[in-house]
C-alpha cells in the first residue's frame, strides 16, 4: 500500500507570515516515516549506510528528532533548507534549562541529534527532492570507522561511535575549473556515471503524492 509522505502542519507557515518570524514545530510523523523507510531493513528507501543510526535509535528512541521550520534560513549567504545538528546548549544563567525544557516540551526528552527541515520548501517540492534532502541530513550523522571501513563500537555502550560529519566533497566550482578535480571530486564523477540506486518506484511507494493529485 502506498504511503503519503509527511507534510508540515498547515498552519505553521501561515502563522509565521502573520507574525513575520520563523516558527518551528516538532515533526514526530516525519521521524516515524524516516525510520520506516530509511532505517528499517526492507523499507522502500533503506540504506545500509544509515544502519548505525537504526542501532542507536533502537537503543534510545530519543537519539534523533526532527523539526519543521516555517522557512529557510541564511548561513554564509546561502539558503539552508535542512540542518542536522548535535544538540548542545548555551551555558550560563537559565539558558541551558530553558533550551532543555523546549526539547522536552517538543519531544519528551532531549535528543542527541536534531534535523530541522524547511517546511515551505517541502510543501511544494517533488518527492525526489524531498527524499534527497532527508538523505543528505541523515548522512551528517557519521559513524567512526576503522582502517577496514568497519564501524567502531564503544567499549562502554556496545553501540556505534557517532559524530557530526561534514560533506564528502567541499570544493569551489572555480577551484576545480582552474586546478582540476581532486580525488574526492574524481570519485564523485565516477559515482555520478552510474544510475541512481533509488528508483522512481521506490519513491512513489513511500511518498505517493500522486495519490491525492
Amino acid at each position: 500500500m502506498e504511503q503519503m509522505r509527511p507534510f508540515p502542519p498547515t498552519d505553521l507557515i501561515d502563522r509565521a507570515e502573520e507574525q513575520e518570524a520563523i516558527l518551528l514545530a516538532p515533526a514526530v510523523d516525519l521521524k516515524d516515516w524516516v525510520i520506516k523507510n530509511w532505517l528499517t531493513i526492507g523499507g522502500e528507501l533503506h540504506n545500509p549506510d544509515h544502519d548505525h543510526i537504526a542501532e542507536l535509535i533502537h537503543d534510545d528512541e530519543n537519539f534523533l528528532a526532527f523539526a519543521w521550520a516555517s522557512s529557510a534560513c541564511v548561513a554564509k549567504k546561502r539558503m539552508v533548507l535542512g540542518q542536522c545538528e548535535k544538540v548542545m546548549f548555551n551555558q550560563g544563567g537559565w539558558k541551558k534549562a530553558r533550551q532543555e525544557q523546549q526539547m522536552r516540551d517538543w519531544f519528551g526528552a532531549v535528543p542527541v541529534y536534531l534535523i530541522t527541515i524547511d517546511a515551505s520548501y517541502c510543501e511544494n517540492t517533488t518527492d525526489r527532492e524531498f527524499c534527497r534532502l532527508i538523505e543528505h541530513e541523515l548522512y551528517h550523522i557519521g559513524v567512526e570507522r576503522d582502517a577496514d571501513g568497519e564501524p567502531i563500537y564503544s567499549d562502554n555502550t556496545g553501540l556505534p561511535k557517532h559524530y557530526l560529519a561534514g560533506h564528502d566533497v567541499e570544493v569551489f566550482f572555480g577551484e576545480t575549473k582552474r586546478w582540476g578535480a581532486d580525488e574526492s571530486v574524481k570519485r564523485l564523477i565516477e559515482i555520478a556515471k552510474n544510475a541512481p540506486f533509488v528508483s522512481e518506484t521506490n519513491i512513489s511507494a513511500c511518498c505517493g503524492t500522486c495519490v491525492i493529485n
